[in-house]
């Protein structure tokens, strides 16, 4: 069933006002006419959840701040400073996450230098116990060398004593055989003499 040719006429008309006023606001809202009471929170509201649903979440704090200082008694408002609240929230976790991670970056370098110097410690610790250990074989056979030497010099202390004794001996004999010689020379002066007086008497 079709309309009446009246009804058509009046919706004929009606369509250009539509699309005209359609129109009207798509250029308002593309030339950033969004300080209308009605149009303006709608439309900055919308950019806010766009930007926070898209993962611009400091362009969405932005919008979000933006919207509350224009429009501090709109009825979202505690809607929209619980999303810019979380949103903040939000960033100021994922810029501590991104601290900690850096942190995580610099502590694991850290362990690698300490692991490495451990490495080296260790491997010095090996090396001066080797070195120790040769010392302590060196200090056992100098040890061993003294005691001998020690055992040794007492041997030759003993030879000293003895061969001291030896010499003084000696040179008590010689002393005698000297007294001894002396008297054999005196003896013989005297025979000299008795020999001299026996001839002037002949």
């Amino acid at each position: 069933m079709t309309g009446s040719p009246k009804r058509e006429n009046i919706q004929g008309r009606r369509r250009p006002v539509a699309f005209r006023l359609a129109g009207l606001l798509l250029l308002l809202s593309i030339a950033g006419c969004i300080s209308l009471p009605i149009l303006g929170p709608t439309l900055l509201l919308v950019r806010a959840d766009r930007q926070a649903r898209e993962g611009a979440w400091e362009e969405a704090v932005a919008s979000y701040d933006e919207y509350l200082s224009r429009f501090p008694a709109d009825s979202a408002a505690p809607r929209v400073l619980e999303s810019r609240d979380t949103l903040a929230a939000m960033l100021t976790a994922r810029a501590e996450l991104s601290r900690r991670r850096e942190e995580v970056v610099r502590l694991r370098d850290e362990l690698g230098s300490l692991e490495a110097e451990g490495m080296r410690l260790r491997e010095d610790g090996t090396r001066l116990r080797a070195e120790a250990t040769v010392l302590r074989d060196e200090v056992i056979r100098l040890r061993d060398e003294r005691i001998h030497l020690r055992a040794e010099g007492s041997q030759l202390r003993e030879e000293l004593t003895r061969r001291a004794d030896d010499l003084a001996r000696a040179r008590q004999e010689l002393a005698a055989r000297q007294a001894e010689a002396e008297r054999l020379k005196a003896d013989i002066e005297r025979l000299k003499q008795i020999d001299l007086k026996l001839e002037r008497r002949k």
